[in-house]
């Protein structure tokens, strides 16, 4: 995995799966106090803030597992927490937030063509276009 830390938040980089993560303050809290040394409860006792602290790792946890994130398997009471539960404890601003991005594979992100108004000195205009003067048209 890639790991890349930007501000407050941390993009992850899986190379196995080719998705990247982007995960917000809080999940980035969560990600970093897991260090494969610490339990759940010493997890959230670092990240502070009680009772909502521990919903927060809670399902921050269970969010990694889910993304493929963390090694190992889901606690029965992590699973045991639903949204529902976690709004009432924390409030929604503050549910942690991981966006997963499948990234392109690099075939399909490469052009094989240049097209309209593209310069065509290094790659061949697509089809049914012409190069004039360096540019496709």
């Amino acid at each position: 995995m890639l790991v890349q830390r930007t501000g407050k938040e941390t993009l992850v980089y899986d190379e196995r799966s080719h998705r990247a993560h982007c995960l917000d303050a809080r999940a980035t809290r969560v990600w970093e106090l897991c260090d494969g040394g610490r339990t759940e409860g010493e997890i959230a006792q670092a990240y502070g803030e009680g009772d909502a602290g521990q919903a927060v790792v809670t399902w921050t946890l269970g969010e990694l597992e889910k993304s493929a994130l963390l090694e190992g398997s889901a606690d029965a009471a992590r699973a045991a927490l639903s949204r529902r539960v976690l709004m009432k404890t924390v409030g929604l601003a503050a549910i942690p937030v991981i966006m997963a991005i499948t990234a392109p594979r690099a075939r399909a992100a490469v052009s094989t063509c240049s097209a309209v108004g593209q310069q065509c000195t290094t790659k061949p205009c697509c089809s049914g276009l012409t190069c004039t003067s360096g540019i496709c048209q």
